[in-house]
């Protein structure tokens, strides 16, 4: 996973280099969205994989994700084809969104509660966010009744956790 990542690198720069200059971050994601599930399909990658020629792979590629790409969009795929990286697509999806978001002052958070929060709810916990980082937030709701009460949020590597679970089981060890 790591080589792929270090491999994945500089296409995602690229691409981010193009899709910045152009202004064609959506266009630019929803073609490598699609590039990656499509690679993300076992049978599909094996068909690549096994293509005669990488000209041939790169014909199949474009041919299953027509729709979605643009002149540079083919020419990218041919050059990922010609140096057999089709199956690190997903990764090099995945670094690009990270890129976008990082440029657009996007942050993607998680959070966790007990409950399905109500839209009033998401928008104050979205605001006070938004606030704290200056930046535009994308807010994820999972719930997991098993936290009891609380939230837990992730904003990348950061971690807020004010469940009651955690609450509990900070004040059991205290008491032990």
């Amino acid at each position: 996973m790591a080589e792929n990542l270090t491999i994945a690198r500089p296409y995602a720069q690229a691409v981010f280099e193009i899709a910045k200059e152009d202004k064609s971050f959506d266009q630019w994601t929803q073609a490598l969205e699609g590039l990656a599930c499509a690679v993300s399909d076992e049978t599909f990658l094996s068909i690549l994989n096994n293509a005669s020629t990488r000209e041939e792979a790169a014909k199949d590629l474009i041919t299953a994700t027509e729709p979605l790409l643009d002149e540079k969009g083919k020419n990218f795929v041919c050059v990922v084809c010609e140096n057999d990286r089709c199956a690190v697509l997903p990764e090099i999806y995945q670094e690009f969104v990270q890129l976008r978001n990082d440029f657009m002052k996007i942050k993607v958070v998680e959070v966790v509660s007990a409950h399905s929060l109500a839209a009033a709810e998401q928008k104050a916990i979205k605001a006070k966010l938004e606030a704290k980082y200056q930046a535009t937030i994308e807010l994820h709701n999972t719930v997991d009744p098993t936290i009891i009460g609380g939230l837990i949020i992730r904003v990348g590597d950061e971690v807020i956790d004010g469940s009651i679970k955690s609450s509990l089981s900070r004040l059991a060890s205290t008491l032990k």
